[in-house]
């Protein structure tokens, strides 16, 4: 089985007495059931998934909010096939290793498909979504595995890009087998990192990345004029100038974008995760964790050279390793909750968790929602279910308003017009760092909220209170719930 294992990049974060660790990025990409190459001898029937599945195609040719970042283990009959297909997600991201597909210098003729085949199968099987991104620069194109070109010219990348989004446009016409249909091309992984250990990424070369867009995006729109061209999904935080620097070049988006990169993607795209809020929050943690303020900061950005593009979400997670800092099941299930209730707020379409399953190996932090099949038999976690009831009860719920509260409490309303009803999602924050990242729920508050009656949800959507006008002692057409650190669900009138 060929493993290639992406770059990894060590946050650091030190607040008071918490040292938080996080490595983002490793994986395995190459599919763990071998799959016989299409057009071999031993190739099979071009579609061979369960009949029963084939109508969910018409449903799911579109992406939704949650997704997932999986490693190769999506295809049909893996490990954890059913565990995606059960999630309440609707697309996927898949890294690709252009050193893979392109090992020495050739025409598309002679790439290696029958590898990048098997990555996007589940297009094929399921008609899911992917975003596909590209990683690994072979040795003949780059110095720099996550860098710029330095030894041929874009114009290899570009034609690498067009034979792609060619070959997986879904139009019939010299596709891969099954015709998979892969619309969402995203370009290198956190380029905004400068060096990392020995190696360069793009972060102090942003003229060069908007000069590398600058090539691939009429080669991809030419190719498969629906395709989409996603940004390499931005860091944005851990800044190279910061008082505990990191590796990632605060001004690497604006270097892009005044270099004329911004005509050149379709989707603006970074990655958030929960320890760097205290980032973009005026009151951290009492107002976190921060994913609202960190799109608008990026959004700011945007509108500095008068752009205004979607904005998606690449990577989110968080750990239930007990045995690392503020590993658990319950601050892992509350992230759940709290980081995709705040993309809605923040008008994000797309955001994926990461990844699926647990990444494994020497990766200590258990970020995945299932475990890694490597260690015996896949276990669904609790943030599993958190993220499928999320997905089926508010996953097409619009937000509404920020209902008023104290800053430590967050209170946002959603309307859910396919079932006529109103839901808010309410839950308390840590009013001071002693207390960050603890499972603490003895604090309560109470919140009172329009209506004649209110269901209360936990996590899994299990009803843990049913509170009415007067409960109170008084009838004035507000309802009293109860709230805590784990977030609740509340249906007014429910």
């Amino acid at each position: 089985m060929n493993r290639i294992v992406s770059l990894q990049t060590k946050y650091r974060w030190s607040l008071g007495l918490i040292i938080f660790s996080m490595v983002v990025g490793a994986g395995v990409v190459a599919p763990r059931t071998a799959l016989a190459d299409p057009q071999g001898p031993n190739a099979g029937p071009a579609v061979y998934i369960p009949a029963a599945y084939k109508d969910v195609c018409t449903t799911l040719e579109s992406p939704g909010l949650g997704g997932f970042q999986v490693y190769g283990e999506s295809a049909f009959g893996g490990p954890y096939y059913t565990d995606l297909l059960e999630s309440g997600a609707s697309w996927v991201r898949k890294t690709f290793s252009w050193a893979s597909l392109e090992p020495a210098n050739r025409t598309p003729d002679q790439y290696q498909w029958a590898y990048l085949d098997g990555i996007v199968q589940l297009a094929a099987e399921q008609c899911w979504p992917i975003v596909l991104l590209l990683e690994h620069n072979p040795t003949w194109a780059s110095t720099e595995e996550q860098g710029p070109l330095d030894k041929v010219s874009v114009a290899e990348l570009a034609q690498l890009m067009g034979a792609i989004a060619e070959r997986y446009d879904g139009d019939g016409n010299n596709d891969a087998p099954g015709s998979p249909k892969v619309l969402y091309f995203e370009m290198y992984n956190e380029p905004d990192a400068g060096a990392v250990g020995a190696t360069e990424r793009w972060g102090e070369h942003g003229d060069q990345y908007a000069a590398m867009l600058k090539a691939i995006y009429p080669a991809i729109k030419s190719a498969s004029p629906l395709a989409k061209v996603v940004i390499g999904g931005l860091s944005y935080d851990f800044f190279t100038d910061a008082q505990d620097p990191g590796p990632f070049v605060r001004s690497f988006l604006g270097d892009v974008l005044k270099n004329g990169g911004g005509a050149y993607f379709d989707i603006m795209n970074f990655h958030f995760y929960p320890p760097f809020g205290w980032n973009w929050t005026k009151q951290f943690p009492m107002d976190g964790p921060g994913l609202v303020e960190k799109t608008e900061a990026i959004r700011a950005v945007l509108r500095k050279y008068n752009l205004d593009k979607p904005i998606i979400i690449t990577e989110t997670a968080w750990h239930n390793n007990p045995a690392t800092p503020n590993g658990s099941n319950t601050l892992q299930t509350r992230m759940v909750q709290q980081l995709y209730t705040q993309a809605k707020v923040a008008g994000i379409p797309m955001m994926a968790w990461w990844p699926l399953a647990d990444a494994g190996g020497s990766y200590e932090f258990d970020t995945g929602v299932v475990t890694n099949a490597d260690s015996g038999v896949v276990t669904r976690k609790r943030a599993y279910t958190a993220y499928q009831a999320f997905m089926r009860e508010l996953g097409n719920a619009r937000f509404t308003i920020q209902a008023p509260s104290d800053v430590d409490v967050k209170v946002y309303q959603f309307i859910d017009d396919s079932r006529n009803r109103t839901v808010y999602v309410a839950w308390t924050n840590p009013t001071d760092l002693g207390k960050l990242w603890i499972e603490d729920t003895a604090r309560t508050v109470k919140y009172k909220l329009i209506g004649a009656s209110a269901t209360v949800y936990d996590y899994a959507w299990s009803q843990v209170a049913k509170v009415s006008d007067a409960d109170d002692g008084k009838r004035d057409g507000l309802v009293t719930v109860t709230i805590n650190g784990d977030p609740k669900y509340i249906v007014i009138g429910g």
